[in-house]
């Protein structure tokens, strides 16, 4: 009886451990198959100025305002790795030599396109007649400039009896110069400076009139100078040149112009 209570007892603990192996396989293989683990959150970095380099604007066209052979010029200039030259020209009220509107707008113009461009300064102490028919000419055109901004010597024209229709003549026969030295060239005329005087301003509507008859960019500065007794204080006593306070006016206009901001 006694061995007969053991065998049961021996095969009622068998059956324990067996349920208890089996339950516990059961507890560890859903335990591996569905893990109930806390999500940690991850930080994950944006890609660096992706959208802003997307969103950027192109780079400003500084010739924005010059005519479009002037700028399919300059253009082709800096494709080719070569300088788009410029050559500034007129009478004595460019102040080439005392810190003018012309040495200015060079340096203005340097520090905007940089190697891109040459810029030339020649300042004469003639009429527009003398000029046309002299080495002149040719000491302007030298290097073949892509682009010449001419202050055509108006108001030295008036002072010596040349008048407008001689002026008118001698730029034409510049222009033909200038494109026989380069037929992509582009002209661009000004007026000297003004001066409180009674023929002179009529010289200069007659110069705007003939410039946009030949097709010519005319750049007015004339509308940003004073047209009442203040002039005087942006010239000197003779009222030959601007004084530093004209040629640093002068110079913010064609700036403007020359370099679209």
């Amino acid at each position: 009886m006694k061995q007969f209570l053991l065998v049961v007892l021996a095969l009622a603990c068998g059956a324990v451990l067996i349920m208890g192996n089996l339950y516990w396989q059961d507890r560890t293989g859903r335990a591996t198959k569905d893990p109930k683990v806390e999500s940690t959150p991850v930080s994950v970095e944006a890609p660096k100025d992706t959208e802003e380099k997307d969103e950027k604007k192109e780079e400003k066209d500084l010739t924005a305002n010059w005519s479009e052979e002037a700028r399919e010029l300059y253009k082709k200039r800096v494709e080719d790795e070569e300088a788009f030259k410029i050559t500034i020209i007129g009478s004595l009220a460019l102040g080439a030599s005392e810190g003018g509107w012309a040495p200015q707008l060079k340096e203005a113009l340097l520090s905007a396109y940089g190697d891109s461009i040459e810029v030339k300064i020649d300042e004469w102490d003639t009429t527009s007649v003398e000029f046309v028919n002299s080495s002149d000419v040719e000491d302007a055109l030298e290097g073949s400039p892509d682009l010449v901004l001419w202050e055509p010597f108006t108001l030295v024209d008036n002072s010596n009896g040349v008048g407008p229709v001689q002026n008118h003549d001698s730029i034409l026969i510049f222009d033909r110069k200038l494109h026989e030295a380069n037929e992509d060239a582009t002209l661009i005329l000004q007026p000297p400076h003004p001066i409180d005087a009674t023929y002179y301003p009529l010289d200069v509507d007659e110069l705007k009139t003939f410039a946009e008859e030949e097709g010519f960019t005319y750049l007015d500065h004339w509308s940003e100078w004073p047209d009442d007794d203040s002039l005087a204080d942006y010239l000197i006593d003779d009222q030959d040149t601007p004084n530093a306070k004209g040629y640093t006016l002068w110079k913010d206009y064609l700036e403007k112009y020359f370099i679209e901001d």
